[in-house]
């Protein structure tokens, strides 16, 4: 048997390289976590395909003149997600919620004021008010399919948003998290109905049904081919009744059809940087929330869970004002 002696010299060459391997791989994950990943709500993109680039004609600005700047801070309450592992915070110290119990079991309802999640949120939920109310048959926005005719005559109570949180993509996976905006007691606020774990969604969704129930129109992101088809799927599964009645207005189709040939798609981020002139910080991407959930009921750390309902209230938000801009004739990129 041959006998192997190091030095050592040697030996602290081999503690360097390693370290220097430690500090590479570092260096890599810090990228992929930067990465603009995925969301799930955009299940219906094609997957590798790449969108033309958009050229202005002569004369003209591009969108990203205005929209692409820095961002304003009193604009959002934006919150970055936690990466040291070292903050450990319990779902009580991240959010305030409700517990409601259900005859299918218990869930947490967090509501929330407009003005809780986006600075301004008064005059924005006035405004909202204003431009529903004022909707009737001789200035509801045209398109060939009359996506809009529904907000005839409804009150702005009658009009809800729904964007869902999953932990996965099919609804053989269940959901965890359903946000509801709508006009409550008065005034515009956030509604998110909260799994805990996993054997809360049923109560969940049955308070959801009720939600759905009390409404005329379902504005969604998405929706028509994800989130509400998700939400009825898991209620079969669970045993809860689920029937759509409502007319539901799908902003994704509809930002296609206005501005898909303006800009690099009609993600809602995209419609947000460019129709909304917002930029986000810090956000969660949405590929990443599933996994966050998962760490979150097998630790009960809820550093991301933070993260995920703030991302969830600012898809519900966005998608609100896409809206808002469509039926107020502002079109312009």
């Amino acid at each position: 048997m041959r006998v192997f002696s190091i030095t050592l010299t040697d030996w602290l060459l081999c503690e360097y390289i390693v370290l220097m391997i430690s500090d590479e791989m570092r260096r890599r994950i810090a990228a992929l976590n930067r990465r603009d990943l995925k969301h799930a709500d955009e299940v219906s993109e094609a997957e590798g395909q790449s969108e033309p680039e958009v050229r202005p004609a002569r004369g003209e600005r591009r969108a990203s003149d205005d929209v692409m700047r820095a961002p304003d801070p009193g604009e959002l309450h934006v919150m970055a997600t936690a990466s040291d592992a070292r903050l450990h915070l319990s779902l009580d110290e991240v959010v305030q919620g409700e517990e409601i119990y259900t005859p299918a079991g218990t869930f947490l309802l967090i509501d929330q004021t407009v003005q809780e999640v986006l600075r301004g949120g008064h005059a924005f939920g006035a405004r909202y008010e204003r431009a529903i109310g004022a909707l009737h048959a001789g200035n509801v926005p045209h398109d060939p399919y009359d996506t809009f005719h529904s907000l005839i005559d409804v009150r702005a109570e009658d009009v809800i948003y729904v964007d869902i949180e999953t932990t996965g993509l099919t609804a053989g996976t269940p959901l965890f998290l359903v946000g509801v905006l709508g006009y409550f007691n008065g005034e515009l606020r956030v509604v998110q109905l909260l799994a805990r774990d996993y054997t809360e969604e049923a109560a969940l969704l049955s308070h959801f049904v009720t939600l759905l129930d009390a409404s005329q129109v379902v504005v969604s992101f998405n929706g028509k081919s994800y989130d509400l088809p998700y939400i009825r799927d898991r209620c079969l599964f669970m045993g809860v009744p689920f029937r759509l009645r409502q007319a539901h207005i799908d902003m994704l189709h509809v930002g296609r059809r206005i501005w898909g040939r303006q800009l690099p798609n009609c993600k809602l981020q995209t419609l947000e940087q460019y129709i909304c002139r917002r930029i986000r910080q810090g956000d969660i991407p949405g590929a990443e929330i599933p996994n966050a959930y998962h760490r979150f009921v097998k630790s009960g750390n809820a550093v991301q869970m933070r993260d995920i309902l703030h991302h969830n209230a600012l898809d519900l938000l966005t998608t609100t004002e896409v809206l808002l801009r469509v039926i107020e004739g502002e079109r312009e990129v």
